[in-house]
């Protein structure tokens, strides 16, 4: 039996980050000649959120990495 301790926030961080990281992977597959930011922004404007929020999570999920 498993039980989930996490706070109804952190259950709707936990859905959103997923949804964004469908999201993403999806737009890659359908364009993948588009720019990694580009694709940022789409999924940004969609969330509501900043366009380096939506990076963060995606790098966090180990789907993207930055040239550094």
């Amino acid at each position: 039996m498993e039980v989930d301790l996490r706070t109804p926030k952190e259950r709707e961080r936990d859905n959103r980050n997923e949804s964004v990281c469908q999201l993403y992977l999806q737009l890659r597959n359908e364009q993948p000649q588009a720019a990694p930011y580009r694709i940022f922004s789409a999924i940004a404007d969609r969330h509501n959120m900043s366009q380096m929020g939506v990076m963060r999570i995606v790098e966090r999920a180990g789907l993207y990495q930055p040239k550094r």
